[in-house]
Formats: C-alpha cells, structure tokens, sequence
C-alpha cells in the first residue's frame, strides 16, 4: 500500500513537474505583471505610523483563501460578491489549483456554488487536463459527473485522456469519450478549421476582423505561428496580416513560432520577410526566446532573407529602370504627336495659301490671254481692205 502512495505520490509530482514547465514559459513575460494601477503603483494610503498599507485584490485573496482550504472565508467572499471563477496571471482558477492539490472538498464545494468545470488557463488546460495528469481518478469522475468535456483540447492539441498515464484513468476518460460520442480527432482540429474559415473569408472580402486576446494582445497571426496552423498563417499573410504585429508583451508572430519551436512557421515567417531582429519589451529577439533546438535553423533562415531581400531590392531596381525607360519612352512618343498636331495646321494653312495664290495666278493668266485675243482681233480688222 505504501509503494502504491508513493506511486501515485511520484505521478502527482511528475504532474506538477509538466504543469511547471509549462507556466515556465510565461515566467518573465510582462503579461504576468499586473498593471500598475491594479498593483496600487504610485501613493500608497498611510497608517498611522506612516508605513505603506498592503492592499490586495478581491480575486488574489479569495484565490489565497481558496488555496488554504478555507471555506468559511470563501463563503463570506462570495457573499460580498468576489468571481468564484476569477483567474490568476497564468488563467488559473480556485478550481484548477484545488485539483492540482487533490483537495476534493474544495473542488466539490467550488463546483456546487457554480465553477465553471471546462474553463481553460493560458495554455488551454481545464481542471479535467489537470486531474488527467495528476491521476486523480476520484476528481476526474466528479468532474465527468458534473459536465466536463473529455474532448476540450489544451495549447499543445491534447485532450485529457492524452495527458492520462495511469491505465484507470485512460480507460475512464476514454469510455467517456465513447459515451459522449466525442471525435477527439475533430475537437483537435477544430481550432484551426474555425481559423481557416475566418481567414479564407477575410482574404476573400479584403478586411481582416480579428480581435486581440484580451489579457495577452495575441493575434490570429500569433496563434498560428505557435501552434503551427501553416495553411492559416499563409492565408493571413495573403490576406494582408501585419506580419510584425506584436502582443501586450512586444512578442512578433516569430518571436511565439520560435518560442514554440515550429520550425515551418518560421520559415513561412522569414520567408515573407518578417522582421527577424525585432525585440519584445525586455528588449529580446525571436532568437534569444527560441527553443534551443531552432536557433540553427532561424540562423540559416536569416541569412536566406538576406538573400531575398536583395533579390528584390534588385528585382525592384530593375522593374523601376525598365518603368522609367517606359515612361520616357511614351513621353517621347507623346512630344513627337504635339509636335505633329502642331505642324499640320501649318502646313493646311500653306497649302491653303498655295492653292489661292495658284487660283489669282490662273485668273491673270486668263486675263492676259483675253486681251492677247482681243489686240489681234483688233490689228486683223485694221488690215482688212476697205
């Protein structure tokens, strides 16, 4: 019995362990600092010893008395109107750290005064990922019992059963899945059939109408290029995405593929020549938060788009040479008409001349040619005998 708590004891640790590591990727990140007017920055109101007075959010202590297992406290906070489903800087709620820390009580307590049991944290893990991942076979069916989807899909594209490592726990989760006929292929996938479909129809109308995350500034761009939906981040970029568009934290679409560790993102993102130098607010690049596995990779991306970009720097020399020889070309033809236009009435008016001057000349001719007659008629009637 001893050996089978310290297993369990072991996956609930190895649990922590994953959970860890993933909230290490958003430890340093500026979304995880509160904003200064909700930290009370500034003046703080004096007791009368003139020391600062702490003041805490109404979500900070209620997630604190939560976590101690205080349940007269939660009731006296709910009662005064705190958010039974508010959230820490990582999306975690009272129902997702009562999970991780097998406190069934609470759990029950929070989902009987209306937890939301199928609310996702920053990396799109409900409180069934979490139990899935713990082993805690009792929480995960308490949790199936009152509405938890087995077919939610985390940041990484798992559902639960995928996180499940205790074969209990598998069979339950899976027999579920069964149950509430559920395509666990489809729920993967329909993240980014619903992106695909909003792209096609943004690059199809000429607008784009993304909406940001709230609590990160993420956009469509930003979530494609993390979890490598390649078809959508090339619709985006044919549809015209900013493709240096930065989050609350000054992350680029680069810096989340790098992050991430999507090498072909990357290389759709260098390859439409995105900024491959351009820094977060702490001042890093998509190469100093690069899982260290691409670094290799976005170096010889960089130096490729040193390549194309002056491709078509010269490409674009060579179409504005060729524009200008074109215009010069077609201004030369436009000055040689005006010259013509402008010669031709010219030469009507000569010729006009010619033929008037031609007709006076004929007249006079004529007229030389009548009195030529007439003096002969004359000097013939003279000679005549009487």
């Amino acid at each position: 019995m001893a050996e089978l708590e310290h297993l369990g004891g072991k996956r609930a640790e190895s649990a922590r362990m994953r959970r860890a590591e993933q909230l290490r990727r958003w430890r340093g990140s500026l979304t995880e600092q509160e904003p200064a007017e909700r930290r009370g920055a500034g003046r703080q109101p004096q007791t009368r010893r003139g020391s600062p007075r702490v003041r805490f959010e109404d979500g900070a202590v209620f997630l604190a008395a939560c976590s101690s297992g205080d349940t007269d406290e939660v009731k006296k906070l709910l009662a005064r109107g705190a958010d039974i489903n508010t959230v820490n800087v990582d999306g975690l709620t009272a129902l997702h750290q009562a999970c991780i820390d097998e406190n069934l009580d609470m759990v029950k307590f929070l989902v009987e005064n209306r937890a939301n049991v199928n609310q996702q944290d920053n990396e799109g893990w409900t409180p069934l990922h979490a139990a899935a991942s713990c082993g805690y076979l009792n929480i995960a069916e308490y949790f199936i019992n009152h509405g938890a989807s087995v077919g939610m899909v985390n940041s990484e594209g798992e559902v639960p059963s995928d996180l499940a490592e205790e074969p209990a726990m598998k069979d339950l989760l899976l027999e579920q899945v069964k149950k509430q006929g559920v395509d666990l292929e489809q729920s993967r996938k329909e993240e980014e059939q619903q992106m695909l479909q909003d792209a096609r129809q943004w690059l199809n109308s000429g607008k784009i109408e993304d909406v940001r995350q709230v609590r990160s500034g993420a956009t469509a761009l930003h979530v494609a290029a993390a979890k490598g939906y390649s078809e959508v981040l090339r619709l985006l970029i044919q549809a015209g995405y900013e493709l240096n568009v930065q989050d609350h934290d000054g992350w680029t679409p680069l810096h989340a593929a790098a992050h991430w560790g999507v090498k072909e993102a990357c290389s759709i993102l260098a390859e439409a020549l995105c900024d491959m130098d351009i820094r977060n607010k702490l001042g890093q690049t998509p190469f100093d938060v690069a899982d260290e596995g691409l670094v290799e990779h976005l170096e010889m991306l960089q130096k490729k788009q040193n390549v194309l970009r002056s491709e078509k720097e010269t490409r674009n020399k060579l179409i504005e040479s060729d524009l200008n020889s074109k215009l010069q070309s077609r201004l030369f033809k436009n000055k040689e008409k005006m010259l013509y236009e402008e010669e031709t009435p010219k030469s009507q008016e000569m010729e006009e001349e010619n033929k008037e001057s031609s007709s006076s000349s004929s007249e006079e001719e004529e007229g030389e040619d009548e009195a030529s007659e007439s003096e002969t008629e004359k000097e013939t009637v003279l000679l005549q005998p009487f």
